[in-house]
């Protein structure tokens, strides 16, 4: 009987593990790298390069969420924002096609490999925009090089602690044997069965744009490797925001803090509120209605904010708060 269970035990992973690798396959087959690697010391970072360089316009780049991959941004800001400059749009470490570094969950980490593939493509001074969780790896990119970089602007951004938790599955992804077995047999199988709630959940109350997990290529996430990535990303995001959240004061340069009200994901009151509050002369964007994919929703409202920051030479270029009718 014993014998009997393992070999039926055995069968089943064998079976999960080719409709997973399948999955991945496939995944990456519909999803191939349309930027190019740059090496950042030693760490191939993705990067899409789109547009034109214009001598009075900075370059913008873009910075992913959670759960993501540059498609998402590219699809979006991406695409308006190259039509009159250069835009450059990243693969988080360990996310999309870029390669995970030595404590790659560290938001000082990924804003420096970020940092060290835009000098390897001689990018100066920069504008730096990030969403989400690539809000928070943006702030930190410019507690690290303000004087590196044009401004900020973070879109629904995770930048203050938070009360209570991490999802189930991100936390059992971080546990020997478990996570493995998570990860490598039953992630990108069920992955795929529970994408349209979770992108219904994001964009609430606005309608995501049609095909959208085809075209932001989300199956990419549920290989065993991104969705390691991704789950350690969010489970240390608490323990990372920590070390950064009470020194935005430090911040000398043009900022534009732009949230969804109606955000259910990243509190726009614990996060957005707080993080104009704290940084001098930030501009605060509020835009009623709108959730936590306001990229999407709201693109040309933000990408004029963009155009305002690089055109904004003094440090504290703007204090006001906006509520968009």
């Amino acid at each position: 009987m014993r014998v009997t269970f393992l070999i039926g035990l055995s069968l089943l992973f064998i079976v999960l593990g080719a409709v997973s690798g399948c999955a991945s396959w496939q995944a990456e087959k519909r999803h191939p790298m349309i930027g190019e690697l740059v090496d950042a010391n030693g760490v191939e970072v993705h990067i899409l390069q789109r547009g034109v360089a214009k001598s009075n316009h900075p370059t913008v780049v873009l910075i992913h969420g959670a759960s993501a991959n540059l498609l998402d941004l590219n699809m979006s800001l991406g695409e308006a924002l190259a039509q009159d400059r250069t835009v450059l749009i990243v693969d988080r470490a360990g996310h999309g096609y870029s390669e995970r570094p030595k404590n790659g969950h560290e938001l000082d980490v990924q804003a420096q490999t970020i940092r060290d593939a835009l000098h390897a493509m001689g990018i100066e001074r920069p504008i730096i925009v990030g969403q989400s969780f690539g809000g928070a790896v943006a702030l930190n990119y410019a507690l690290q090089f303000q004087d590196e970089i044009a401004g900020l602007v973070v879109l629904a951004a995770v930048s203050h602690e938070w009360p209570g938790g991490v999802a189930w599955y991100n936390e059992a992804s971080g546990i020997p044997v478990i996570g493995f077995i998570l990860r490598r047999f039953i992630v990108p199988v069920y992955g795929r069965f529970v994408l349209d709630n979770g992108i219904d959940e994001t964009f609430e109350p606005d309608a995501a744009p049609a095909n959208y997990a085809e075209r932001s290529g989300l199956a990419l996430l549920f290989r065993p490797g991104n969705f390691k990535s991704n789950a350690s990303d969010i489970r240390n995001l608490k323990d990372e925001i920590k070390k950064q959240q009470d020194r935005y004061g430090e911040l000398r340069i043009p900022v534009a803090v732009v949230t969804g009200l109606s955000d259910t994901t990243v509190s726009p009151e614990i996060h957005s509120k707080t993080l104009a509050m704290e940084v001098e002369g930030a501009d605060l964007t509020l835009l009623p209605d709108t959730g936590h994919a306001l990229h999407h929703s709201e693109t040309a409202r933000i990408v004029e904010i963009i155009n305002s920051i690089a055109t904004s030479e003094a440090p504290n270029f703007q204090l006001n708060e906006t509520a968009m009718n």
